[in-house]
């Protein structure tokens, strides 16, 4: 039997296929549009609206085969951020769009998984992946752009590794590898999706066979390979390792307890918050190792109960807390310096739990409640996780926002107290900072943000003594900080010691090769100290990046001319004199690389090329020909000023 719609005609099948997508778009659009109309938040300048590998046709490049130009190496991530930034710059608006797009085919995906593994409730369960609001900080923060694109690429591959399962098909196994690889270049998390797959496998059939582990061993190797490296940068470029400092024993609670944590968040999620207390770890008390034992003890507990309760239980809870595995502590995460625990971490983990519950769930209701009223019961659970995650998308407006609703929920927030701090030094809100500031610190003494801040404040209230010892404290504290060591070099600077910064900002651009402030600063300095050829280094990678920088290009021709480079120096001053037309050092500019090019020149062409190199360039060559008489006598060539004078006369 058919359905008729118009014309057409669609299989019932097909047709509730299509009603399924629809419904799971709708629910994610539902719960997580409200992001479309966010701004950006913390890490997204990093990531997006000031990463210059994203501002250049090269930058595809240095994203592949340049791991350390990047905050982590998520090539697969940055890639798509590249793209986006070409196509429309720094609008936010795209860049959330594409999250929830993500997120909305991530779950269209795990429905269609959960379907061919026969999942009771399937569709309940996806429902729930799609509106849960503990997913709503890996929508609805730009940067974790890697959370639901990595998941995305890896349900993809599990689609194939099934399908090869199905048919043998040594190009069908090809093609999910390819797709696992994407998930890696993603997020490396996704390095335990061979496991999980292992895990399935035997839920399904009881054992694995050698065919299973033969198939998995490559994407076992690959990603402990990826994942090994991301560590590496995450513990040395990043700094994780330095910031945290773990013993065994506190990594154990940690792991013990985050599991439970994320299952609560997942059974009751209020309040959340982006940065939830830090645990204080105590391995000498017992009660934190009781989370430990009953961590143990529950996969355990399920596999001893299977013949009754089947192997579903089981496998629910070796997904759940394999796939958690990478954040628990084992591994050093640069986040744990703030909280071991936050909601991104368990978006994929969440996934098989979600489906479990579903089909806990699923199966009650078939049992224990009549007719219809199942599935009202599951579309109003649905509907007041949406509204949930439709509120908490409201917490991500802009950074400002971010913080104050962290305070809601943790008061006692270094992170946000200290972000607040910087926000308001940015405005001008110096006293509101320093309130920010000592309250981050009475937090968390080893807050060096709050500590850099400290130093910026009263670097502007020209106590240099403070300021230079504040710096060098949060130096102390972070000595990978590119940006407190160009804070301090500015103070030397300002005191009159340039051959002190330097060293400072050759280290900070070191530390952080894409640190524009640090090559503009480095530019700038390096001309004080006329050392002009290695001025221009810097001047030039700035300028390529930001054409618009007047201080660099100002730098840039005070080198040139000291070297004797007059036509390049002419056509800097030129691009910054229609940049900044009533700015007094961009005419000055002209007018000294022009006397720099004319002071050879027969008298009697001088005015005659003036004029009609400043014509060319737009500009009127009546004001600047008296600047440009007044650069000839200060070089020296008399006769040639004569003559520009004697043309003012005539005119």
């Amino acid at each position: 039997m058919r359905r008729y719609i118009g014309s057409a005609t669609i299989p019932p099948v097909r047709h509730r296929v299509l009603l399924a997508v629809l419904l799971l778009l709708a629910a994610a659009l539902l719960a997580h549009g409200a992001s479309l109309g966010n701004g950006f938040v913390w890490d997204d300048d990093d990531y997006v609206t000031q990463n210059p590998v994203l501002r250049t046709a090269g930058g595809i490049f240095r994203i592949w085969f340049e791991p350390t130009s990047l905050p982590q190496y998520y090539p697969l991530v940055h890639s798509t951020f590249w793209l986006e930034y070409r196509l429309w710059g720094p609008s936010p608006l795209s860049y959330h769009l594409v999250n929830v797009l993500l997120h909305a085919l991530a779950t269209i995906a795990a429905w269609r998984l959960f379907v061919r593994l026969h999942v009771p409730g399937a569709l309940f369960g996806a429902l729930l992946f799609a509106v849960h609001p503990v997913h709503v900080e890996s929508v609805a923060w730009v940067t974790e752009r890697k959370n639901v694109l990595s998941l995305l690429c890896a349900l993809l591959a599990a689609h194939g590794w099934l399908s090869w399962q199905d048919n043998g098909r040594r190009r069908t196994w090809w093609l999910a590898s390819a797709a696992f690889l994407l998930a890696l270049f993603a997020k490396t998390v996704t390095a335990v999706l061979p496991a999980a797959l292992l895990v399935v496998h035997w839920w399904r059939h009881g054992r694995i066979g050698k065919r299973e582990w033969l198939a998995a061993l490559p994407w076992l190797a690959v990603g402990a390979l990826l994942g090994w490296f991301t560590a590496h940068l995450e513990a040395h470029y990043v700094g994780a390792a330095a910031a945290l400092q773990l013993s065994a024993p506190e990594r154990m609670l940690i792991a013990g307890r985050a599991p439970w944590f994320y299952l609560a968040s997942l059974l009751w999620p209020w309040p959340l918050c982006f940065n939830y207390p830090r645990w204080q770890l105590d391995p000498g008390g017992a009660a934190q190792w009781a989370f430990v034992a009953a961590t143990l003890a529950a996969p355990i507990a399920a596999l001893a109960l299977q013949r009754r309760f089947g192997r579903g239980p089981a496998a629910v809870l070796l997904l759940f807390g394999g796939t958690l595995v990478p954040v628990l502590g084992f591994l050093d995460v640069f986040p744990f310096r703030y909280s071991f625990v936050a909601d991104h971490f368990q978006y994929h983990a969440s996934l098989p739990m979600l489906a479990g519950l579903g089909a806990l769930a699923t199966l009650a209701a078939r049992r224990f409640l009549p007719g219809r009223a199942g599935p009202a019961v599951a579309a109003a659970a649905t509907l007041a996780l949406a509204l949930l995650s439709l509120r908490q998308c409201g917490d991500y407006r802009d950074e400002q926002t971010l913080w104050h609703a962290t305070l809601r929920t943790n008061p006692d927030s270094a992170l946000a107290l200290a972000n607040l701090g910087g926000l308001a030094i940015e405005r001008g809100d110096l006293v509101t900072a320093r309130d920010y500031c000592e309250r981050a610190l009475r937090h968390d003494p080893g807050s060096h943000e709050s500590i850099a801040n400290l130093g910026i404040l009263a670097h502007r209230a020209k106590d240099y003594e403070t300021a230079q010892n504040l710096y060098e404290t949060a130096l102390e504290l972070k000595p990978n900080s590119a940006a407190t060591r160009h804070n301090l070099a500015a103070l030397h600077r300002e005191l009159g010691h340039p051959e002190l910064a330097v060293p400072l900002l050759q280290e900070a651009v070191e530390l952080d090769p894409d640190f524009y402030d640090g090559h503009a600063t480095l530019a700038s300095v390096l001309r004080d100290l006329r050392q002009c050829e290695e001025c221009l280094v810097h001047a030039d990678w700035v300028l390529k990046r930001r054409p618009e920088a007047v201080e660099t290009r100002l730098a840039a021709v005070d080198a040139l001319l000291a070297l004797g480079r007059f036509d390049q120096a002419s056509g800097n001053a030129l691009v910054l004199v229609k940049t900044q037309p009533n700015l007094e050092q961009a005419r000055t500019a002209v007018a000294r690389s022009l006397a720099g090019l004319l002071q050879r020149m027969p008298p009697a062409e001088v005015v005659p090329r003036a004029t009609t190199g400043l014509t060319k360039a737009g500009l009127v060559p009546a004001a600047f020909l008296p600047q440009l008489e007044r650069e000839l006598r200060a070089l020296g060539a008399v006769a040639q000023a004569d003559a520009v004078q004697a043309a003012l006369a005539r005119r």
